[in-house]
């Protein structure tokens, strides 16, 4: 997660040039999908990354933003996350 997270706590002036899509593009995540994380992010939503310590813990946090009403889960193999 030190990626994204690095991304999102200079968003405000990484948004203006594109430095959200490339931290997000860097950490794993399709330019596709990291494009339609910035227009949200513009538009006032929440990215949340996360990296599990195991697939267990993959599969957990998966079905809980389910539950929650979560949108454009993406999820990337636990042993690419790490």
């Amino acid at each position: 997660m030190g990626t994204i997270a690095a991304a999102l706590a200079g968003g405000a002036a990484g948004a203006v040039g594109g430095g959200i899509i490339g931290a997000l593009i860097g950490a794993g995540i399709p330019e596709e999908r990291a494009r339609r994380y910035d227009r949200g992010i513009r538009e006032g939503k929440i990215v949340l990354g996360v990296t599990p310590r195991s697939e267990e813990d993959a599969e957990y946090f998966e079905r809980e933003w389910q539950s929650c009403r979560g949108e454009d889960i993406y999820r990337l193999s636990w042993r690419e996350a790490a």
